[in-house]
């Protein structure tokens, strides 16, 4: 049996948690329906052929947007690691590109769906996997930077708790780890079209 918080503070705190996880679960029922939404219109319409290069441009644009907004964080998280930034520094990039990590994804499943991906195709099922583990990461990453906000500015990485460093290094890991296998498998299927 679950134990009742006690204290007004302790209810508050127990009900922004609740309220935290709804918010991660509609995040990622909605990557899942936007990758489904953007499958769908990427097999079922064929767009006109003048509408593949401004599709193909703004695919591109939102991978410079996303990218460049993952690999800003995780290199501001990096300098952290290394003692040569401080976690407000950290939180300070987080506020600033988050909004353009999402726009880089929405660009992705949207312009996605016009490139006519052809689903039969290994590596194309990569890449679409990639995007979604990318896209559930940042979902996933919202609960580490609740973590990380309740922290002391100027704490050091190397005075977290082992658990809460590895989250760190394993989030950034694995974005990049996303980000990259897209980007290299999308332009490996441009290359050969």
């Amino acid at each position: 049996m679950p134990i009742r918080p006690t204290s007004h503070l302790q209810r508050l705190r127990a009900e922004r948690l609740r309220a935290a996880r709804h918010q991660r679960a509609l995040g990622y029922w909605g990557v899942l329906l936007a990758l489904a939404v953007s499958l769908w219109v990427g097999t079922s319409i064929v767009p006109p052929e003048w509408l593949r290069t401004p599709a193909l441009f703004g695919h591109l644009a939102a991978v410079i947007v996303g990218l460049g907004s993952a690999v800003l964080l995780e290199m501001s998280g990096l300098l952290w690691t290394l003692g040569r930034a401080a976690l407000d520094d950290v939180r300070r990039v987080e506020r600033t590109v988050t909004g353009l990590a999402w726009l880089g994804i929405t660009g992705l499943f949207a312009t996605g769906a016009f490139l006519q991906p052809d689903l039969g195709e290994p590596l194309t099922a990569l890449k679409m996997g990639a995007v979604l583990l990318a896209a559930m990461n940042g979902v996933a990453m919202t609960r580490l930077t609740d973590e990380l906000a309740r922290l002391p500015a100027g704490v050091r990485f190397g005075a977290l708790p082992f658990p809460l460093r590895l989250w760190c290094l394993w989030s950034a890991l694995v974005s990049q780890a996303a980000w990259w296998t897209a980007v290299l498998i999308g332009m490996l299927n441009t290359a050969s079209r």
